[in-house]
């Protein structure tokens, strides 16, 4: 159950002092590490909502204090499974570019994120693409698509002028 009042006395170089409840009643004891979130430093005549427990003497104290007003924290504690998943998938994307940056090194990082969306699903929507001797040049693809597939597959390298990972950017790739 949360209860309110107003911070009535505030020792801030040691970092506690009491609530005076709303509705009377003993002093509660108030440390500065019951604020579930220290966005602001605690002070006189100011309102807190808190969760009350008693010490082991009876002594009553606050817990899970909040400036009145300020929006209930969520921390990242209250739901682990998501924040895990969220870091996994950015570790992977963060692996997946450097792996298309060092094997290609002059690869820059708009090249990396252009060649793992864009230019890999053109490979996979053209299986029909066979490496062929003659096709070593710009001037001989029919598409980007294409250009990218003797790149990557053929290790046709001549067809990146500026080294950013992007064939054919002047006729096909743009």
């Amino acid at each position: 159950m949360r209860y309110q009042g107003r911070i009535s006395e505030w020792k801030d170089e040691r970092g506690f002092g009491f609530i005076t409840p709303n509705g009377g009643g003993p002093k509660v004891f108030l440390h500065i590490s019951s604020f579930s979130r220290r966005a602001r430093r605690p002070v006189v005549g100011v309102f807190v909502t808190y969760e009350l427990y008693t010490d082991e003497i009876g002594r009553p104290k606050a817990n899970a204090a909040q400036f009145v007003g300020e929006l209930k924290y969520k921390s990242q504690e209250s739901n682990p499974i998501i924040f895990i998943i969220f870091t996994i998938l950015l570790v992977m994307f963060v692996a997946y570019i450097a792996f298309v940056r060092i094997s290609h090194p002059g690869s820059t990082v708009t090249a990396s994120v252009y060649k793992i969306f864009s230019a890999r699903e053109a490979l996979r929507s053209n299986p029909q693409f066979q490496c062929e001797p003659e096709k070593s040049s710009c001037s001989r693809m029919s598409s980007c698509a294409e250009a990218l597939f003797h790149q990557e597959r053929c290790d046709v390298s001549n067809m990146d002028g500026d080294r950013d990972g992007i064939p054919c950017e002047q006729q096909w790739c743009k």
